[in-house]
């Protein structure tokens, strides 16, 4: 049974209270194994970045959780993976040239079925009258589907890049 999205936000409020005294100890033991479900999940979000960047949306077909998913960027929401795909991430990808989309300082935690990954993000691409080159920060939930992790929810935000940001991934 598929869990709602009430339920997620609440989980992961309680999850994200819960983990700043486990995150600060993770962090404070650097040189730990992370758990096999946060690689994972971690992964998940690789591929998530290199089909969009490939344009691949057969590929994000089997990434996102189909109806399930809300994606947020910026002030817009797109319900579901075919709004998303079809009013959205199509139309832009289809608008981009030399596109280039990386995510780097991945953080994932896990709790039962649940996974929520923090990260930033560098986005450039042409298009018909100008160059876009932003950096932006994410939030993902990721729901265990059986063997399997899918993208539930995304939340991002970005800004145009400047001269003090990292280089890009």
């Amino acid at each position: 049974m598929p869990i709602s999205i009430r339920r997620i936000f609440f989980a992961v409020g309680t999850l994200f209270i819960a983990s700043v005294s486990a995150s600060a100890q993770d962090h404070a033991h650097a040189g730990h194994a992370a758990q096999p479900a946060a690689v994972q999940a971690v992964e998940v979000i690789r591929a998530l970045f290199a089909a969009a960047e490939r344009g691949d949306l057969a590929a994000l077909d089997s990434l996102y959780a189909g109806d399930s998913l809300l994606v947020i960027e910026g002030a817009g929401i797109n319900r579901g993976w075919t709004d998303y795909r079809d009013n959205h991430l199509a139309p832009e990808l289809k608008e981009f040239r030399n596109f280039r989309y990386r995510p780097f300082e991945i953080e994932a935690r896990v709790s039962g079925d649940l996974a929520w990954v923090t990260y930033r993000y560098a986005l450039a691409a042409d298009v018909e009258d100008r160059k876009v080159d932003v950096v932006g920060r994410g939030t993902a939930i990721l729901e265990r589907r059986g063997s399997r992790w899918v993208v539930r929810l995304t939340q991002t935000a970005s800004r145009a890049r400047r001269p003090s940001d990292p280089p890009r991934p």
